[in-house]
């Protein structure tokens, strides 16, 4: 999940949040593979290997998908955790 600053916080429903990380559906890029290309992107900019200026600058940028990011993974978190 992502620590995103309040300014940068936006509500959403899950209908919501898949329909942002469903953009690029028709090139068969599946949400999984969305949600993944916004870590990478999370990665590289922790690396200092991107092109913003800081944090504020990366959330300003990816803020709706990062924000449907947290939805979607807070939605599907227990499909993924193993049972006792």
């Amino acid at each position: 999940m992502f620590n995103i600053p309040d300014l940068y916080k936006i509500e959403m429903s899950f209908e919501t949040a898949e329909e942002i990380m469903s953009l690029h559906r028709n090139s068969g890029v599946t949400i999984i593979d969305r949600m993944e290309y916004i870590l990478d992107e999370w990665e590289i900019h922790c690396s200092g290997d991107d092109c913003f200026e800081d944090d504020d600058a990366f959330f300003e940028h990816f803020r709706y998908e990062t924000n449907a990011f947290n939805v979607l993974y807070t939605e599907m978190k227990p499909l993924f955790v193993k049972g006792d």
